[in-house]
Order: C-alpha cells, then structure tokens, then sequence
C-alpha cells in the first residue's frame, strides 16, 4: 500500500510506453512497459487500463494521486495538453490532457518526451545545479531538452528542443518530419536498422547476419558486426558516429551549456558510440565551447521520462 501523495508519470515511446508511480519524494514505487500501439483509441484503453489496475493492485485511492504527467515524442501544446504533430506515432492533434482528465478527474500535464526526460535527469541526477543543459535522447528517434539559466526553454510556442530535426545534412536520407537529412534520420535507431534490412535484403550475409536471432535486429547488433570488421556495416557505422558527432558541435557551438546529457535507447544499448562521437567532437567544436563542457550519459536510463514527465508542470520555464 502507498501512503500521501501519489505522482504517475507515462512515457509513450515509439515502440514501448513505460509508466511508473512515484512518492513526492520522487521514490519509484511501481514501474512497468508495455508495447506502443500507433492506435491512438486502442494504446489509450490500454494506457488507462493498466493505471487503473495497479490502483487497485497497490491500495492506491484515486483522491491520492497528486499528478499524472504524460511524456510524448512530439510537439506537443503543453497548455492545452495535445499532441499537435508526433512523427513517429504518426499522430495529430491528440486530446491527452482532456482524455486522461475526463477519466480519472486527476490534473494531467502533457511534455515533450525529451523536454520531460532532460528535466528528470536535471533535477534528479544532477539536482538542478547546472545551470545551462542540453539532452540529446537517441532511440527510434532523437529528441531533445533544452534548459537555460536553470529553466526549461520551450519557445514561443512551446515547440522548441526539436533537435532530432536539425538538418545536418541535406542530400541524406528521408525523414518522417518530411524534411531530409535530420539528426534523426540519420542517427535515429529506426532509420539505422531500416538502412541496414535494405542492405540485407540485397546481400544477406556478413557479420551482421550471423548476429540476428530469431530475425531480430537491434543498433547491438549494427556496432558489434563494425568492430568485427563487417564490411556491409562500415559505412553505415560510421556515419552515425560522425554525425552524431558533428551534431555535438553544432549544439556546443550554439547553445555553450555546461553539461550535454546523452540518453536513449541506442546510447543504453551501446557500447561505444559515446566515447567515438566524443572524438569528432573534440576535432571539430571551437576551443572556448568546449571547453567548460561535460558530455555525460543519462543515469537514469528509461526512467528519466516518466520520472521528469511525474514532477514537471506548466510553471517550468
């Protein structure tokens, strides 16, 4: 049983929505995944279904629960609460806040997934003390936060940390934003395994072939056949390492913040991406910019979005 207040913070990623239940403290007291439907009706009786369950299941009273905070990728009308536009999803205009409200009568906030993963890291592994913070999460996408003198900076329009939709090179490949040649269509993990299939449908052998189990295929897998010396995978490794580099810079550059946080699935699943994208960063960023910087991974891995997503509100920048 829990007892005081209760906050529920929901992640809705492109492949997994992670929810947990967490004291005012911030201690995790229930935490759980299930699959991302890009039905909005059918995940959204899924979503409401599995709250209500481990309500019973915990001796929760729906009076107890102070918040629930809902983390979406995305840009996302934090006043109104909808899903304006989430490519990934391929979702427009989804009433969250209204939905959720209207069910539980519990005031929900809605967040960019990646502003709501940034603020969680800030607050909570670094305890708000740096005061300038950019987050980069790579997973089917990439996201990003951004935090200015202690304060998340979301915009005139609350659409600001579009990061994955950063244009680092123009003649690459097709995103689902519409443009080309974004972070996230370049690094994203999606994009990656997409390339690499086209490659295997063509040519199924190499490392990489070898690696896949009951035809799974995850980025694991896309690092591990580089560094065994898979030819078809060359190409499409090092690119990601450079551009994910090249977008270090470009975000040291502009923004001079104290700390970068890398987080996301394809940065928890690998094991070396960070430390060589660090390397085209130091060749490549002005002195000055890089100088006072720290380039950390998350250490709250998948939790920082529910995390974030249960503690920040409409007052936060």
């Amino acid at each position: 049983m829990v007892h005081g207040g209760v906050r529920i913070g929901i992640d809705i990623g492109g492949t997994k929505t992670s929810f947990g239940f967490f004291d005012e403290a911030g201690k995790l007291v229930f935490f759980e995944k299930i699959g991302t439907e890009k039905d909005y009706e059918y995940l959204k009786d899924k979503m409401l279904s599995s709250i209500v369950r481990v309500v019973s299941e915990k001796g929760i009273k729906i009076k107890d629960i102070k918040k629930i905070g809902i983390a979406c990728a995305g840009q996302i009308d934090t006043e109104k609460g909808i899903v304006k536009f989430s490519p990934n999803l391929g979702w427009r205009d989804i009433p969250l806040k209204t939905d959720f409200e209207s069910f539980f009568s519990v005031e929900t906030y809605v967040e960019n997934d990646a502003n709501a993963a940034t603020y969680g890291e800030w607050r909570f592994s670094f305890s708000g003390k740096p005061k300038n913070v950019v987050g980069i999460f790579i997973g089917t996408g990439v996201g990003g936060g951004i935090i200015i003198d202690g304060r998340l900076y979301r915009g005139s329009k609350s659409l600001a940390g579009e990061i994955g939709h950063m244009i680092l090179n123009p003649d690459k490949y097709p995103c689902n934003c519409g443009s080309r040649g974004c972070f996230e269509a370049i690094c994203g993990g999606d994009y990656i395994l997409q390339r690499v299939r086209r490659i295997l449908d063509g040519s199924p052998k190499g490392k990489i072939w070898e690696m896949i189990r009951n035809g799974k295929l995850y980025v694991s897998y896309v690092e591990e056949g580089y560094y065994l010396g898979d030819e078809i995978l060359k190409n499409i490794w090092e690119e990601v390492i450079v551009y994910l580099g090249f977008a270090l810079v470009n975000i040291a550059n502009i923004f001079n913040p104290e700390l970068i946080i890398l987080g996301g699935g394809v940065i928890d699943g690998t094991k070396r991406l960070v430390s060589e994208a660090k390397r085209v960063f130091e060749e490549k960023a002005m002195f000055e910019s890089k100088r006072h910087l720290s380039i950390e991974i998350s250490k709250l891995g998948d939790r920082a979005g529910i995390l974030g997503a249960a503690f920040i509100d409409g007052t936060i920048g």
